[in-house]
C-alpha cells in the first residue's frame, strides 16, 4: 500500500512548484493561500468524518495541532509561495529540501541531539548549494530575497518536524492533517490583511484556475492524506528520505512547464542538496525515531 502512496506524494508535491507559478495568473499570492488552505482542510475533515472519525480531535491535542500547524502549514506556506514568486519555481524546491538538514540542526536545541561530523558536512553542503543559487548573475536582483524567503520556509517546516517528533500526536491522521491546515490558515489571514490592497482574482485565466484546482485537490488533499499515512507506516528517517524525489520532479517539471532558465550551477546545487540530505538522514537511521505525523 505504501508503495502506491509514495508516487502520489512525489508527483503531487513535485508538480506543485510550476503550478503555483501558474496559479499566480488567476490569483495573488496570499489570496491563493486563503482559497487553497480552508478548502483543502474542509475536504480532508469531511473525508475523515466519512471514514468514521470524530470531527474534533481529543482536547489534549489542540495545543499540539495548533503549534505544528503554525509552522508546518502557516509559516511554511507563506514563505514558500513568496519564495516562488521571487526566486522562481525551478530553484525554490532545491532550497526547500534543505529542510531535513535544518531539522537536524534544530534538534540540537529542542531535542538535545548532538551534531556529528556527518551533520556538520551536511550543513556546509546545504549552505554551498544556497550560495551557488544566489551567486548566479541572472538572478542577482531577486536571489537574495527569494533565497531568504525559501530558507525561512525550509526552517519553518524543520521546526514543525522537530516539534512533531517531540510531541507524538495521536488520533486519526486525516483529521489531524485537516486541523493542522485549518489552524495554519490563521497566520495567512494576518498576512493577507497586510497585503489586501494588492489582491486580485481573474476568472478569465483558465490555466491559473486549473492550477489552483490542482493545488487544492492534489497537492494538498491527496498529498497530505497519503503523506500522513506514509509517516505512520514507515520509520521517520525512511519516509523523509523518500521526499528527495520531490525536488528532482519540481526542478525538472519547472524547467519544462515554465521555461525557467536552468544552468549547470543549478544542477550542481541540486546534487549538493541530495548529498547533504542523505548525510543528515543517514545519521537518523542509527537512532530510534519517535512517531511523526507531518
Amino acid at each position: 500500500m505504501t508503495r502506491l502512496l509514495l508516487p502520489c506524494v512525489w508527483i503531487a508535491w513535485g508538480l506543485s512548484y510550476p503550478l503555483m507559478s501558474w496559479s499566480l495568473e488567476a490569483v495573488d499570492l496570499f489570496s491563493g493561500r486563503l482559497i487553497i488552505m480552508p478548502i483543502s482542510g474542509a475536504i480532508l475533515l469531511a473525508l475523515g468524518v466519512w471514514n468514521g472519525a470524530p470531527a474534533l480531535p481529543d482536547r489534549r491535542l489542540w495545543g499540539q495541532l495548533a503549534l505544528t500547524g503554525f509552522f508546518n502549514m502557516g509559516l511554511f506556506q507563506i514563505f514558500l509561495i513568496a519564495g516562488i514568486a521571487t526566486l522562481g519555481p525551478s530553484r525554490t524546491p532545491i532550497i526547500v529540501y534543505t529542510m531535513p538538514t535544518w531539522s537536524a540542526l534544530l534538534a540540537l536545541f529542542l531535542l538535545k541531539e548532538r551534531i556529528t561530523f556527518r551533520i556538520a558536512v551536511s550543513l556546509m553542503l546545504s549552505l554551498a548549494a544556497v550560495g551557488l543559487i544566489v551567486s548566479q548573475e541572472a538572478a542577482v536582483r531577486t536571489a537574495p530575497v527569494g533565497t531568504l524567503l525559501t530558507l525561512l520556509a525550509a526552517i519553518s517546516f524543520g521546526i514543525g518536524t522537530v516539534l512533531t517528533k517531540r510531541m507524538a500526536v495521536a488520533g486519526d491522521v486525516t483529521i489531524n492533517a485537516a486541523w493542522q491546515i485549518l489552524l495554519g490558515t490563521v497566520p495567512v489571514v494576518i498576512v493577507w490583511v497586510a497585503f489586501a490592497q494588492d489582491a486580485y482574482f481573474h476568472l478569465e485565466q483558465v490555466r491559473g484556475l486549473a492550477a489552483l484546482a490542482w493545488l487544492i485537490l492534489v497537492s494538498n488533499v491527496l498529498a497530505y492524506a497519503c503523506w500522513f499515512r506514509i509517516i505512520r507506516a514507515l520509520p521517520a528517517a525512511v519516509a523523509s528520505l523518500t521526499t528527495l524525489v520531490v525536488p528532482c520532479i519540481g526542478f525538472g517539471s519547472s524547467a519544462i512547464m515554465t521555461a525557467a532558465p536552468v544552468s549547470w550551477l543549478d544542477a550542481v546545487a541540486l546534487g549538493l542538496i541530495i548529498v547533504a540530505v542523505t548525510l543528515a538522514l543517514g545519521r537518523r537511521e542509527t537512532s530510534k525515531a519517535p512517531n511523526q505525523t507531518t
